[in-house]
């Protein structure tokens, strides 16, 4: 008689592990609390620190038997051989969610033929709550803006040449750099400055508007100094957010400059100078605003979509040559340096946005004083500020916000 015929084999317990049977010979467990003993100096007890309970683990030992045990073994060992938990039918524990907590260890003897022993150890899986792991999308957002500053600055310097052209395509390009040199001080003067940096800033653009007759020479030396004014404008903000908004006014530049007829080879290269100019500045602005952008922290998830959303569009547009003079030959460094800057930029946005609180709208059934609104809200009396501030134009009072009308607030 074979040992799988054997009568014992009738008193086998039936188990599975992610669907594969076994017959269980024993079974152990283990449960209780994490305890960390604290023993001190000088004093004859300990402090025995609770740190939470223990997760179950189940020890226990398994055979698969029978004429067509091979098959079954390799089963076995395939379903323990799988990444992640499995479903562990355990034969006094019923159904539970275990890991492998230690290899398997098998065991075959030729005294005991059609049989495999299994000596298995579980722990009990829980869901990974925490430590997460994030990615770092805001760095990403750095490095993409710095490759997207590079590139623009390399394309000016192989866009753009006034040196053997008649002196008017050189008065154009002087115009040209002394207006978006005015446009930048506009956009300065929109900041609340930073004292302790604003002189070092008027420096280098007393620098850069001193010396632009040469730097229009002098294509990489003016693209550095542009872009160099451009990205030091954030350090005067007293906010991202403020930044960004003063970037804003930037990033149509250009529109307002009348077209050049290219209708001579000269006039031609006026033309392309006027479009690598505006090109420069505004380019410079976009990639600073969505640098700015990843810094900022949204007070509604709906701000920091409208955010995403318009920068992302403008660097599509920028990309593909939809510019605000008309279309525009995009080379393509420049074209994968404003791509993957904006693949960037949504990623961040995208995912900072998740944990901001939504903003939806009520309408009050009658005028009623911003305490008793915010109560009828919300529930909470406490929150009457927020519905003054982000309904100004509504509420004229805070003893009268107006029935029949569409209020902003947050979704809570």
């Amino acid at each position: 008689m074979t040992s799988y015929e054997a009568p014992w084999r009738k008193q086998l317990i039936k188990g599975s592990f992610r669907g594969v049977p076994f017959f269980v010979k024993t079974a152990q467990t283990q449960v209780g609390r994490r305890v960390v003993i604290h023993e001190y100096p000088q004093r004859d007890d300990a402090f025995p620190e609770d740190l939470g309970l223990k997760a179950d683990a189940f020890s226990i030992e398994v055979i698969v038997i029978g004429p067509d045990y091979i098959k079954a073994r390799n089963a076995l060992i395939a379903a323990l051989k799988e990444r992640g938990p499995g479903l562990l039918k355990h034969p006094y524990y019923g159904e539970r969610t275990v890991t492998l907590a230690s290899p398997a260890r098998i065991s075959e003897t030729p005294e005991e033929g059609g049989m495999a022993r299994f000596s298995l150890d579980f722990i009990e899986a829980g869901q990974n709550v925490e430590p997460t792991a994030r990615q770092d999308t805001q760095g990403a957002v750095e490095s993409a803006a710095d490759a997207a500053n590079q590139a623009v600055a390399d394309d000016f310097a192989k866009g753009y040449e006034v040196a053997g052209h008649p002196d008017f395509v050189e008065g154009s390009a002087l115009a040209l750099a002394r207006d978006a040199m005015s446009a930048l001080d506009a956009a300065r003067r929109t900041l609340v400055p930073d004292l302790a940096v604003l002189s070092d800033y008027m420096a280098a653009a007393n620098g850069v508007m001193g010396a632009v007759n040469s730097l229009i020479r002098a294509p990489a030396a003016y693209a550095q100094g542009v872009l160099g004014m451009v990205g030091a404008l954030k350090a005067l903000a007293k906010s991202p957010l403020h930044a960004l908004n003063s970037y804003r006014g930037l990033l149509d530049y250009g529109s307002k400059h009348n077209p050049v007829a290219a209708s001579t080879p000269s006039r031609a290269r006026q033309a392309a100078n006027q479009a690598a100019l505006d090109a420069l500045t505004r380019r410079g602005a976009l990639v600073e605003a969505s640098r700015v952008a990843s810094r900022v922290t949204f007070d509604t998830y709906n701000a920091a979509v409208a955010a995403r959303d318009d920068l992302a569009a403008r660097l599509d547009d920028e990309a593909a040559g939809i510019t605000p003079g008309g279309m525009q030959e995009v080379s393509e460094p420049v074209y994968r340096a404003l791509t993957a800057l904006r693949v960037a930029l949504v990623r961040d946005l995208t995912a900072r946005a998740i944990d901001a609180p939504r903003v939806t709208s009520a309408t009050l059934p009658a005028t009623m004083p911003a305490l008793v609104a915010a109560y009828k809200i919300h529930g909470d009396a406490g929150l009457e500020s927020e519905i003054i501030s982000r309904n100004r134009g509504l509420v004229r009072h805070p003893g009268f916000v107006p029935g029949g009308e569409a209020l902003e607030v947050l979704a809570r």
